[in-house]
């Protein structure tokens, strides 16, 4: 706040004289190196006629301003301070500092990479955190499912902790706050246990995004970053796991995930409306969305507790119903009549 109001002159130079009080203690001229008392000397030098030593006050402000360039005690009877031109003077003082934060910047470059250097060479627990047994690999998952801020992605394969058959709740906290979630689930070992589809059509339902294809271990990844997988990848229960920091090695994970990705097909489910007259059988729903999950004749069959001969005498039927000669005709038209829904963004 400013004040025009008279105060004692504080400028090092003698007499009175109304200035402008400003409730800042800190000087503009600050960060060029100059105090606030010393500002106020100069400031009150460049408007008066060069003054003698004996008139300034506060010698030591004076002999500082001197050591800055931004004054000048000139050898006359009796000796007198003789202001130099501030727009030069004045620049010279911001060049240098100019030059100063320059230096400092190029130390913090040299700093920083010295730091992250010495931290993944001497302090790799820092980075990657072993959690062994299942309450603390459920802890570690559950801070890296909440850590996600906009996307969340997986590999859904054994090993399995709780019923693979159950959606995630704190995957469904995160989906209504608007996280996207993408799951590529492992034909062999996620989406042909029984029981597992059903499941997932809840999630697809809540807003994720899902693919089926060949998936080589367990992955979680957000962009924290953050990363989870198994120690073991071919055990069957969690014994230990990894929980992954390292922003190179999230980023080369993340690289794997989207190369599976871009492999992998869409999970289909039914898209049909209940009261449509043209709509697939309860039987018929769970084939397709199967058959068009890649599973095979006899991987489908264990899915749905049916033999493989049943399997293809309903797949038969169903390819009558639709007109088509072939089981590519048959999907195809499947999606013709929005009997399928991928999900898939």
């Amino acid at each position: 706040m400013t004040s025009l109001t008279p105060e004692r002159d504080v400028s090092g130079v003698t007499g009175s004289r109304t200035t402008l009080s400003v409730s800042d203690d800190r000087g503009v001229l600050e960060p060029l190196g100059l105090t606030r008392a010393e500002q106020d000397l100069y400031e009150d030098l460049v408007s008066r006629l060069p003054v003698t030593e004996a008139e300034v006050s506060d010698p030591a402000a004076a002999k500082r301003l001197v050591e800055l360039g931004l004054i000048s005690l000139m050898p006359s009877d009796p000796p007198r301070y003789l202001v130099l031109p501030p727009d030069i003077a004045l620049e010279l003082l911001v060049r240098d500092r100019e030059l100063d934060l320059a230096k400092a910047r190029q130390e913090t470059v040299l700093l920083a990479t010295s730091f992250h250097t010495s931290t993944a060479r001497s302090e790799p627990s820092e980075l990657i955190e072993v959690l062994r047994g299942e309450p603390e690999i459920a802890a570690g998952i559950e801070r890296l499912v909440r850590s996600a801020k906009n996307e969340l992605c997986g590999s859904d394969a054994p090993p399995f902790m709780d019923d693979p058959t159950q959606v995630h709740q704190h995957e469904l906290e995160q989906l209504r706050k608007g996280v996207s979630f993408r799951i590529l689930y492992d034909r062999k070992g996620s989406v042909d246990r029984p029981g597992r589809l059903a499941s997932r059509v809840s999630g697809l339902n809540d807003g994720e995004r899902a693919r089926v294809g060949e998936v080589p271990l367990k992955l979680l990844l957000t962009d924290g970053p953050m990363a989870f997988v198994p120690i073991d990848v071919n055990a069957t229960k969690y014994s230990a796991g990894l929980l992954i920091h390292d922003p190179v090695l999230v980023a080369t994970l993340q690289a794997l995930f989207e190369l599976l990705w871009s492999r992998a097909v869409p999970l289909a489910t039914y898209a049909g409306q209940s009261g449509s007259a043209d709509r697939p059988t309860e039987q018929e729903r769970e084939l397709l969305a199967l058959l068009m999950s890649g599973l095979t004749d006899s991987e489908t069959a264990v899915q749905l507790g049916w033999t493989e001969r049943n399997v293809r005498s309903r797949i038969e039927r169903m390819r009558q119903r639709l007109g088509a000669d072939t089981r590519f005709q048959a999907g195809y038209q499947a999606v013709l009549r929005g009997w399928l829904d991928t999900h898939d963004g």
